[in-house]
């Protein structure tokens, strides 16, 4: 749970107008939960990832990088060569070159669509253009060549080479017995203790119906 409602929810059980805190629960609430708008800029996020066929014509048309993809089968063994050296040398262009797998037994007749008649087979896309291609595993010297070759020109803004790993959560510490809001003396404090008002959320007897 988020640690700012882990921080407001006692104040319910403490402050006599429990609407005043409920507010507050369902604001930070809100604020928790808001949903990020989707960008249509270029992509951000892992160098790497696997693609399906439904997927592939978004890929190859994202703006501004080099975007790689990689026709493979888990049973060919120059794919499993290839594959390690190409994401290696592609960590070298961090938010320049992206790399989409997709594995031929999985992608439908994708693969004949796109004329692909050995494996690997790899093409290089710059806004939905395919610039170049190569069939069968290659040095990583000529994979850094084509790379190089076709990603001149890309800039990269500062700070997005990578998504930033989320920050570490802070240990909740547990709630001192004579704690107290901020704005609350100790004087204040004595004085609610003393009041006997309802529970949060309940009526007093005298407040029920019969």
């Amino acid at each position: 749970m988020n640690a700012r409602l882990l921080i407001l929810l006692p104040l319910c059980l403490v402050t006599p107008s429990c609407d005043k805190a409920k507010a507050l629960v369902d604001k930070a609430k809100e604020s928790a939960t808001a949903s990020v708008t989707p960008s249509d800029k270029a992509p951000t996020g892992p160098s790497v990832r696997d693609l399906t066929a439904a997927e592939f014509e978004s890929f190859i048309a994202s703006p501004g990088r080099l975007m790689v993809v990689d026709f493979h089968a888990d049973w060919c063994s120059p794919c499993k060569t290839l594959g390690p050296v190409m994401e290696r040398v592609a960590g070298e262009f961090p938010g320049k070159v992206y790399i989409g797998k997709i594995d031929i037994d999985q992608a439908g007749d994708l693969p004949g669509k796109e004329g692909v008649s050995g494996i690997p087979d790899v093409r290089l896309y710059r806004d939905g253009k395919l610039v170049d291609k190569f069939v069968g595993a290659i040095d990583s010297g000529r994979i850094r060549e084509l790379f190089e070759k076709h990603s001149a020109g890309i800039t990269v803004e500062a700070g997005a080479e990578a998504e930033a790993p989320p920050a570490a959560a802070q240990p909740i510490q547990p709630m001192k017995k004579d704690w107290l809001p901020p704005a609350w003396s100790a004087a204040d404090g004595l004085k609610r203790a003393a009041w006997r008002g309802p529970a949060c959320g309940r009526a007093s007897p005298g407040d029920r119906r019969s």
